[in-house]
Formats: C-alpha cells, sequence, structure tokens
C-alpha cells in the first residue's frame, strides 16, 4: 500500500540534485559574506589606528561590538524565522549587515563606527544563525553534518579570504575600502536570496498544520536536552572567546612584534583556511560517530595554543601552529554547530540555533575585550597565548559530557 509522503519527509527523501545544490550555494555565499564582515574591523584596524591617532587598547570596543551584538541578532532573528519564515529573515539580516557595513566606511570617529558595526553585527549573526537552521532542513538525515559544514565554511572562508584581499584593498582604498566590499558582498548575497532562495520545506509543513507547535522554553529543556543545551551554550561561549581573540587580535599583534602587515594578514588566512579544513575533515566522521571528534579537537587544541607563546620560533614554525591552532579551534566549532542543529524539532529549531549563536558571539565578543584589557597592562603576548588554553580546558570538559549525552539519545536516531 502507498504511504502518502508529509511535506516535511521530502528533504531526507531526495537525492543530491540542482535543486538542493542551488539552495546549499546561496546559504554558502550569505555565510561568506558574513565571515568576510566578521572579520572587517580586524583587518582594517590598524589603518584605524593610524589614520585617527589611536592606541590598541581603545581597539577593544571595536572589535567586540559586533559581536556583543549576537545578544540581540540570533535569538530575535531566530524568533522571526519561526513566525515569518526562513527565507525572508535571511534576506533581512542580509540586507542589514550590508548596509551598516557600507555606512562603517563613512564614519570618521570611533563611536560610530563602534555603533555601525554594532547594527551590522546583529545581521550577521542573525543571518547565520537562521542559515544554518535553515540548510539542516533542506540537508538529507543522512548528510546533514555534511551540509551544514558546507555551509558555515562558508562564514570560515570569508573570514579567511579577507586576507587575500584586504592587502589591496588597504592599499588602494584605505582601510574604508574594506568595509565597502564587504558591505557590497552583503547586498549582491541579498538579491541573490530573494531571487532563487525557496522556502524550508519543514517549516512550510508547519505552516500547513491545522495546529502548529508553538515555541515555548520548555523545548529547549525537555528530556535530554536539560542538560544538553545549557553545556552546548557553555561550550560554544569558551570556545568561540579563543577563536575571536585569534581573529581580531592576531594582525595587530603580530605587526606590532615587527612582522609586516601582509605577513600577519596571511597568518589569519592560515588560521581560517586550516580551520575549514578541519570542519571537512570531521564533517563525515561526525554523520557516522556522533560528537568524538569535538572532544578530541577541544583536548589537541589545548597544548598547540600554549605553544604559540614560545619565545624565538621562525615564521614557518608560526605559520604551522596558527594552521593547527585553526584546525583544531574552528573545526571543533563545526562539530558543535551540527550538533546544536540537529537535536532540536523544525518548530524550534532556528531559534535553538540563534540561542546558542547567542552564547558563541557573547563569548566572542568578551574574548578580543579581555585581550584589549591585557595589552593595556602590558601582558606580554606569549602569557596571552597561555591564558588561552584555560577555557579551552573548560571546554573539553564540557565536550566530553555533550559526547556521551549526544551518542546516547541522539546518534541512532533515524
Amino acid at each position: 500500500m502507498d504511504r502518502t509522503i508529509e511535506l516535511g519527509e521530502v528533504p531526507d527523501r531526495q537525492t543530491v540534485g540542482r535543486p538542493l545544490l542551488t539552495v546549499v550555494a546561496l546559504c554558502t555565499f550569505v555565510t561568506l559574506a558574513d565571515g568576510y564582515n566578521i572579520s572587517a574591523a580586524g583587518f582594517a584596524a590598524p589603518g584605524i589606528v593610524a589614520d585617527w591617532s589611536l592606541s590598541r587598547a581603545s581597539l577593544g570596543p571595536l572589535f567586540s561590538s559586533a559581536l556583543l551584538a549576537g545578544f540581540i541578532g540570533p535569538s530575535s532573528f531566530g524568533a522571526l524565522a519561526g513566525r515569518y519564515g526562513r527565507r525572508l529573515t535571511i534576506l533581512s539580516a542580509t540586507v542589514l549587515f550590508g548596509v551598516f557595513g557600507l555606512l562603517c566606511a563613512a564614519c570618521h570617529s570611533l563611536i560610530p563606527l563602534v555603533t555601525c558595526r554594532f547594527f551590522a553585527g546583529i545581521g550577521m549573526s542573525g543571518a547565520l544563525a537562521v542559515t544554518v537552521a535553515n540548510i539542516n532542513e533542506f540537508a538529507p538525515r543522512r548528510l546533514r553534518a555534511t551540509f551544514v559544514t558546507i555551509i558555515f565554511s562558508g562564514t570560515t572562508f570569508g573570514s579567511g579570504a579577507i586576507g587575500l584581499v584586504a592587502p589591496y584593498l588597504a592599499g588602494h582604498f584605505g582601510w574604508r575600502g574594506i568595509f565597502v566590499f564587504g558591505g557590497v558582498l552583503a547586498l549582491l548575497s541579498a538579491v541573490l536570496v530573494f531571487a532563487f532562495l525557496p522556502e524550508s520545506p519543514k517549516y512550510l509543513s508547519l505552516t500547513a498544520e491545522p495546529n502548529p507547535p508553538r515555541v515555548t522554553w520548555k523545548a529547549f529543556f525537555a528530556g535530554p536536552l536539560l542538560l544538553l543545551t545549557p553545556l552546548l551554550w557553555l561550550g560554544s561561549f569558551v570556545g568561540q572567546i579563543v577563536f575571536h581573540s585569534f581573529n581580531n587580535w592576531l594582525p595587530t599583534l603580530l605587526t606590532d612584534s615587527g612582522l609586516p602587515y601582509s605577513r600577519a594578514a596571511a597568518a589569519v588566512v592560515v588560521f581560517q583556511f586550516a580551520g575549514t579544513f578541519g570542519g571537512w575533515v570531521i564533517m563525515r566522521p561526525l554523520d557516522r560517530h556522533g560528537m568524538w571528534p569535538c572532544a578530541l579537537l577541544y583536548l589537541l587544541s589545548i597544548p598547540i595554543v600554549a605553544c604559540l607563546g614560545l619565545p624565538g620560533i621562525s615564521a614557518p614554525v608560526l605559520m604551522l601552529l596558527c594552521a593547527l591552532a585553526g584546525f583544531c579551534v574552528l573545526g571543533l566549532h563545526f562539530a558543535q554547530v551540527f550538533c546544536v542543529s540537529n537535536i532540536y524539532p523544525t518548530a524550534v529549531r532556528a531559534l535553538g540555533v540563534g540561542l546558542f549563536m547567542l552564547f558563541a558571539r557573547a563569548g566572542g565578543a568578551l574574548g578580543p575585550y579581555l585581550v584589549s584589557r591585557l595589552s593595556a597592562r602590558d601582558v606580554p603576548a606569549r602569557e596571552l597565548f597561555v591564558l588561552g588554553t584555560i577555557p579551552l580546558a573548560i571546554g573539553a570538559v564540557v565536550a566530553i559530557a555533550i559526547t556521551l549525552i549526544y551518542r546516547t539519545h541522539f546518534q541512532h536516531e533515524k
């Protein structure tokens, strides 16, 4: 007897063809624009310091403002996605950070620039959260970790690729050119979303129900989620303290230590691209074996980050350590993003990813600020790297607990 197939079941039955690949490409372009704009302030910072005669310590609010907006963007746009759909929400968030990215280039003092970065950060954090939730709902179950990894790779690739274009943009157009390029990239992605991105079939299946499930806080703490949800929030918080400290401060710290700007930018490129590679390496093990790769990468990251503070290391060794640090620190975040996008039901998935991103951005905002305070007190770079192992050690313990809970309750679900 034939069985009626519900609309929400369609993604799990589809083959990987042109319609699905189109969605993947569009979502990846959105996250690529997001990643570029996340890192834009870090690469513009040396030019801003020189142009406005600022101190290094004054860069803390600039680096943290867009990340601090993560308190608002993910949960707000996640809630909007549950009410108005994934497509419209992604479009709105992308337009928001594109417009304010362009406004950053028009600023002539620090306070307006920090303000514009804050509003851009609301859009960036919101777009990323909803895009990750969206691709989870399009992907077949057997390939969910793979597809989430591909989409999230857009963010890391964008954050790394800026290091390839920033020296040219800064050299020909000044630091403002870095922000202009990012704003145009975001608005272009918004046009493509408007023209070609379909609505999530699982979201449409909810709206077709006579009594669709309501979004309630209880859904985030039901059963095993009572422990898993707060553990994921804590894991994202401590992991992103380290990641965004690297992402924002490496160009400035390495430039101050005597490296040319192009070499310092290359270190961030290596860090980001190796992190993207880490995500690609672990995507199939995540699909097959659950969250063990996340715990392993946390444990490996601790000695690697500590070694970055060793005195007298050569440039090739520095690049190798940056690559290994990126592989671990960013690779483990890929695993966390996959887990959080996979454990919640459709009705609360976008908001669930949004709340996870909220804690990630909170850690990301705190990390660069702490580095700015410590730098103001003349704490040596080698000690900063050692201090960076503390949140990683906490994350390792949390990741082991997440792995055990996920394996028991979610890994073998059909």
